[in-house]
């Protein structure tokens, strides 16, 4: 699971998913009712989004090289189709309304932890 917060110290989520493979790149968010056990999903690399057979509407952040949000999708439903944002690396994908209206803008910077990694500091 990946711990996600937004530059001013706002804990995203420390529940989601990282979608870094072939396979989990591919499923996604696909076909779920609910998300059990999880806030969202990281897909990396990725800089567009479908939501075919998708079931429920999502709010997306395309995040650039560093992290940046370049681009938001709020209320992104089923069976859309997000065409390429050229400097997106990534993208957070949360249920639609998961977060307050302006929590997020583009421009913010995330921080993004991998909770499976114990660091030695």
């Amino acid at each position: 699971m990946l711990k996600v917060i937004s530059e001013s110290g706002f804990l995203i989520s420390d529940k989601i998913i990282n979608c870094n493979t072939f396979l989990k790149r591919f499923m996604g968010l696909m076909m779920r009712k609910s998300l059990n056990g999880f806030d969202g999903a990281l897909i990396t690399p990725c800089n567009s989004i479908h939501s075919f057979f998708m079931r429920m509407s999502i709010d997306c952040y395309f995040l650039d090289k560093d992290n940046r949000i370049v681009k938001i999708i709020k209320d992104f439903k089923p069976w859309r189709l997000c065409w390429i944002v050229r400097e997106a690396q990534s993208v957070l994908e949360l249920p639609a309304g998961y977060l307050k209206e302006n929590t997020l803008s583009v421009g913010d910077r995330l921080s993004i932890y991998d909770q499976n990694k114990v660091s030695s500091s």
